[in-house]
């Protein structure tokens, strides 16, 4: 399995599930905490659409293009971190979200954009 499958799919179980367990927590726009990031109920439907579109990716076999939009969209929300919180008045992004969304950027970034197909040898 190449590197773009396999974070589609660990991306998309693991932001599924903080998606799902954030509504426990931080149902409706209150802010909440799940352990050190602060969610509210939009930033949990955000991780439960972003997980879930990482399991289409993986079945679908649209690993790389999943990675390279969420390398792009979550530097934007690393960058969007650093405005006054919430973010447009509606969901947390600073705090411990900046150093993690710059994480997933880079991960993703390299699951994107430094995989490469392998070709198939030629019959000799």
């Amino acid at each position: 399995m190449n590197f773009a499958r396999v974070y589609a799919i660990a991306f998309g179980v693991v932001y599924t599930l903080v998606g799902l367990i954030g509504f426990a927590i931080a149902p409706g726009l209150a802010t909440g905490t799940l352990i050190i990031f602060p969610i509210n109920g939009l930033h949990n439907a955000a991780h439960l659409l972003v997980g879930l579109l990482g399991i289409a990716a993986f079945l679908l076999n649209r690993n790389v293009e999943y990675a390279r939009f969420m390398a792009v969209l979550f530097a934007v929300l690393t960058i969007a971190g650093f405005a006054p919180q919430p973010l447009l008045g509606l969901i947390p992004l600073g705090g411990a979200d900046i150093g993690l969304h710059a994480a997933t950027a880079l991960l993703a970034a390299a699951a994107g954009w430094l995989y490469r197909p392998q070709v198939a040898a030629r019959a000799a």
